[in-house]
Protein backbone atom coordinates (compact mmCIF):
# COMPACT_ATOMS: atom_id res chain seq x y z
CA UNK A 1 0.00 0.00 0.00
CA UNK A 2 2.38 2.70 0.30
CA UNK A 3 3.95 5.08 3.24
CA UNK A 4 0.75 7.64 3.22
CA UNK A 5 -1.78 4.64 3.72
CA UNK A 6 -0.75 5.02 6.84
CA UNK A 7 -2.44 8.12 7.56
CA UNK A 8 -5.50 7.10 5.33
CA UNK A 9 -8.35 7.11 7.41
CA UNK A 10 -10.98 5.29 4.75
CA UNK A 11 -10.52 4.89 1.58
CA UNK A 12 -12.42 5.95 -1.19
CA UNK A 13 -15.60 4.33 -2.75
CA UNK A 14 -13.51 2.92 -6.52
CA UNK A 15 -17.14 2.93 -8.19
CA UNK A 16 -17.30 5.29 -11.64
CA UNK A 17 -21.05 6.08 -11.04
CA UNK A 18 -23.17 5.72 -8.19
CA UNK A 19 -26.87 5.03 -9.66
CA UNK A 20 -30.35 4.91 -8.58
CA UNK A 21 -33.96 4.37 -9.08
CA UNK A 22 -35.91 7.32 -10.21
CA UNK A 23 -39.84 6.10 -9.90
CA UNK A 24 -40.59 9.89 -11.28
CA UNK A 25 -38.40 9.54 -14.83
CA UNK A 26 -39.12 5.87 -14.80
CA UNK A 27 -35.42 4.69 -15.37
CA UNK A 28 -32.03 4.56 -13.68
CA UNK A 29 -29.98 8.11 -12.90
CA UNK A 30 -26.53 8.97 -11.64
CA UNK A 31 -25.49 12.74 -10.70
CA UNK A 32 -22.55 14.10 -13.14
CA UNK A 33 -20.86 15.94 -10.24
CA UNK A 34 -18.37 17.52 -12.72
CA UNK A 35 -21.26 19.13 -15.17
CA UNK A 36 -23.38 19.41 -12.30
CA UNK A 37 -26.21 17.75 -13.43
CA UNK A 38 -28.47 14.55 -13.35
CA UNK A 39 -28.21 12.17 -15.94
CA UNK A 40 -31.10 9.59 -17.04
CA UNK A 41 -30.64 6.40 -18.56
CA UNK A 42 -32.43 4.94 -21.12
CA UNK A 43 -33.50 1.43 -20.72
CA UNK A 44 -32.44 -1.17 -20.83
CA UNK A 45 -29.73 -0.98 -18.85
CA UNK A 46 -27.63 -4.27 -18.35
CA UNK A 47 -25.50 -4.80 -15.63
CA UNK A 48 -23.24 -7.81 -13.71
CA UNK A 49 -23.86 -7.76 -10.20
CA UNK A 50 -20.84 -8.37 -8.13
CA UNK A 51 -21.64 -7.76 -4.70
CA UNK A 52 -24.42 -6.78 -2.07
CA UNK A 53 -24.17 -4.50 1.14
CA UNK A 54 -27.01 -3.49 3.39
CA UNK A 55 -27.12 0.23 4.01
CA UNK A 56 -29.42 3.53 4.52
CA UNK A 57 -29.76 6.22 2.54
CA UNK A 58 -32.52 8.98 2.95
CA UNK A 59 -33.39 12.76 3.21
CA UNK A 60 -33.16 14.79 6.75
CA UNK A 61 -36.37 16.92 5.83
CA UNK A 62 -35.93 19.16 9.22
CA UNK A 63 -32.32 19.74 8.46
CA UNK A 64 -32.35 19.68 4.89
CA UNK A 65 -29.78 17.17 4.07
CA UNK A 66 -28.95 13.20 3.22
CA UNK A 67 -28.52 10.51 5.15
CA UNK A 68 -26.25 7.93 4.54
CA UNK A 69 -24.80 4.91 6.61
CA UNK A 70 -21.59 2.76 6.26
CA UNK A 71 -22.26 -0.67 4.42
CA UNK A 72 -22.36 -4.18 5.97
CA UNK A 73 -22.84 -7.72 4.43
CA UNK A 74 -24.90 -9.29 7.07
CA UNK A 75 -27.77 -7.95 8.84
CA UNK A 76 -26.61 -8.28 12.59
CA UNK A 77 -23.61 -6.23 11.78
CA UNK A 78 -23.78 -2.38 12.87
CA UNK A 79 -25.14 0.11 10.88
CA UNK A 80 -23.96 4.14 11.60
CA UNK A 81 -26.21 6.41 10.62
CA UNK A 82 -26.06 9.73 10.25
CA UNK A 83 -26.72 12.58 8.04
CA UNK A 84 -23.79 15.00 6.00
CA UNK A 85 -23.28 16.78 8.63
CA UNK A 86 -22.09 14.61 10.53
CA UNK A 87 -24.93 14.50 13.20
CA UNK A 88 -25.55 10.87 14.47
CA UNK A 89 -29.15 9.33 14.13
CA UNK A 90 -28.75 6.03 15.20
CA UNK A 91 -25.95 3.37 15.28
CA UNK A 92 -26.39 -0.70 15.97
CA UNK A 93 -27.96 -3.47 13.96
CA UNK A 94 -31.11 -2.47 11.68
CA UNK A 95 -33.91 -4.18 13.47
CA UNK A 96 -33.14 -2.02 16.30
CA UNK A 97 -32.51 0.90 14.95
CA UNK A 98 -35.05 1.02 12.27
CA UNK A 99 -37.79 3.06 13.95
CA UNK A 100 -35.34 6.00 14.84
CA UNK A 101 -33.90 5.88 11.39
CA UNK A 102 -37.67 6.05 9.50
CA UNK A 103 -38.42 8.57 11.82
CA UNK A 104 -35.14 11.06 11.03
CA UNK A 105 -36.28 10.19 6.77
CA UNK A 106 -33.61 7.17 6.43
CA UNK A 107 -34.67 4.34 4.05
CA UNK A 108 -33.23 0.41 4.32
CA UNK A 109 -31.44 -0.11 1.21
CA UNK A 110 -29.55 -2.85 -0.95
CA UNK A 111 -25.91 -1.30 -2.31
CA UNK A 112 -24.91 -3.06 -5.13
CA UNK A 113 -21.76 -2.86 -6.85
CA UNK A 114 -21.82 -3.93 -9.96
CA UNK A 115 -19.93 -4.01 -13.48
CA UNK A 116 -21.12 -2.45 -16.97
CA UNK A 117 -21.09 -4.53 -20.56
CA UNK A 118 -17.84 -2.28 -20.81
CA UNK A 119 -16.04 -3.59 -17.42
CA UNK A 120 -16.38 -0.23 -15.24
CA UNK A 121 -16.99 -0.74 -11.53
CA UNK A 122 -20.54 0.95 -10.74
CA UNK A 123 -22.87 0.91 -7.67
CA UNK A 124 -26.18 0.89 -8.24
CA UNK A 125 -28.71 1.73 -4.71
CA UNK A 126 -32.19 0.21 -4.65
CA UNK A 127 -34.55 1.76 -1.96
CA UNK A 128 -38.16 2.17 -1.65
CA UNK A 129 -40.79 0.41 -3.87
CA UNK A 130 -37.46 -0.87 -6.00
CA UNK A 131 -35.72 -3.08 -3.30
CA UNK A 132 -38.86 -4.98 -2.93
CA UNK A 133 -38.79 -5.30 -6.59
CA UNK A 134 -35.06 -6.55 -6.57
CA UNK A 135 -35.71 -9.36 -3.57
CA UNK A 136 -38.52 -10.90 -5.66
CA UNK A 137 -36.26 -10.75 -8.62
CA UNK A 138 -33.37 -12.84 -6.63
CA UNK A 139 -34.71 -14.58 -3.95
CA UNK A 140 -35.01 -17.87 -5.66
CA UNK A 141 -32.08 -16.90 -8.15
CA UNK A 142 -29.30 -15.65 -6.74
CA UNK A 143 -26.74 -18.23 -7.75
CA UNK A 144 -27.17 -17.15 -11.27
CA UNK A 145 -26.09 -13.13 -10.47
CA UNK A 146 -22.39 -14.43 -10.62
CA UNK A 147 -22.72 -15.64 -14.31
CA UNK A 148 -25.49 -13.64 -16.06
CA UNK A 149 -26.14 -10.51 -16.74
CA UNK A 150 -29.45 -8.41 -15.38
CA UNK A 151 -31.05 -6.37 -17.49
CA UNK A 152 -33.62 -3.55 -16.42
CA UNK A 153 -35.70 -3.92 -19.36
CA UNK A 154 -39.28 -1.51 -18.18
CA UNK A 155 -40.54 -0.15 -15.41
CA UNK A 156 -44.61 -1.19 -13.49
CA UNK A 157 -46.62 1.02 -12.32
CA UNK A 158 -48.05 0.84 -8.49
CA UNK A 159 -50.14 2.43 -6.24
CA UNK A 160 -49.84 2.78 -2.78
CA UNK A 161 -53.47 4.61 -1.31
CA UNK A 162 -53.06 7.74 -3.34
CA UNK A 163 -49.58 7.52 -4.14
CA UNK A 164 -48.73 6.23 -7.69
CA UNK A 165 -44.88 5.31 -8.06
CA UNK A 166 -43.02 3.03 -10.60
CA UNK A 167 -40.43 0.17 -9.75
CA UNK A 168 -37.82 -1.02 -12.20
CA UNK A 169 -38.58 -4.57 -13.87
CA UNK A 170 -35.57 -7.12 -14.04
CA UNK A 171 -35.04 -9.70 -16.23
CA UNK A 172 -31.64 -12.64 -17.00
CA UNK A 173 -30.25 -11.62 -19.94
CA UNK A 174 -27.12 -13.61 -21.62
CA UNK A 175 -24.34 -15.94 -19.42
CA UNK A 176 -21.46 -14.40 -19.37
CA UNK A 177 -18.29 -15.49 -21.66
CA UNK A 178 -14.73 -15.87 -20.85
CA UNK A 179 -13.60 -12.34 -21.78
CA UNK A 180 -16.48 -10.93 -19.58
CA UNK A 181 -15.71 -13.28 -16.53
CA UNK A 182 -12.01 -12.26 -16.51
CA UNK A 183 -12.93 -8.34 -16.63
CA UNK A 184 -15.80 -9.50 -13.59
CA UNK A 185 -12.46 -10.95 -11.70
CA UNK A 186 -10.94 -7.57 -11.82
CA UNK A 187 -13.67 -5.58 -11.28
CA UNK A 188 -14.43 -7.80 -7.96
CA UNK A 189 -10.68 -7.52 -7.13
CA UNK A 190 -10.77 -3.65 -6.66
CA UNK A 191 -14.23 -3.71 -4.98
CA UNK A 192 -12.12 -6.43 -2.83
CA UNK A 193 -9.33 -4.12 -2.06
CA UNK A 194 -11.62 -1.36 -0.80
CA UNK A 195 -13.80 -3.40 1.42
CA UNK A 196 -10.61 -4.47 2.88
CA UNK A 197 -9.26 -0.69 3.45
CA UNK A 198 -6.74 -0.90 0.76
CA UNK A 199 -7.27 2.86 -1.83
CA UNK A 200 -7.65 1.08 -5.26
CA UNK A 201 -5.19 2.80 -7.97
CA UNK A 202 -5.56 6.48 -8.26
CA UNK A 203 -6.79 5.84 -12.24
CA UNK A 204 -9.77 3.76 -10.53
CA UNK A 205 -11.19 6.90 -8.26
CA UNK A 206 -12.93 8.80 -10.81
CA UNK A 207 -15.24 10.88 -7.90
CA UNK A 208 -16.46 10.41 -4.44
CA UNK A 209 -20.08 9.75 -3.44
CA UNK A 210 -22.52 12.02 -4.82
CA UNK A 211 -25.69 13.49 -3.36
CA UNK A 212 -28.79 13.40 -5.88
CA UNK A 213 -29.69 16.47 -7.57
CA UNK A 214 -32.70 17.18 -9.45
CA UNK A 215 -32.62 15.94 -13.09
CA UNK A 216 -32.24 17.54 -15.87
CA UNK A 217 -30.68 15.38 -19.16
CA UNK A 218 -31.12 12.03 -20.57
CA UNK A 219 -28.42 9.92 -22.15
CA UNK A 220 -29.00 6.80 -24.21
CA UNK A 221 -27.29 3.28 -22.48
CA UNK A 222 -24.97 3.07 -25.73
CA UNK A 223 -23.52 6.85 -25.00
CA UNK A 224 -22.08 5.95 -21.82
CA UNK A 225 -19.26 6.42 -20.64
CA UNK A 226 -18.84 3.71 -18.87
Amino acid sequence: MGRKSEFETESKNPAEKFLTWSSTNKCLSYYDKKNSKEVFIKLPFSFLTLAERTTVKGFDKKNNIGIYSNEVKYLNENLKVKNFKSRNIAEGIWNDISSDVDKAGGKFAKSIYAMTKKGSLINICFFGGAIGEWFEFTKKSKKRLADEWVTVDGFEERKSGATTYYIPKFKYNKSLDSIQGDMADKAYEIFEKYENGESPREKELNQDKEEAKEPEIEEKEDDLPF
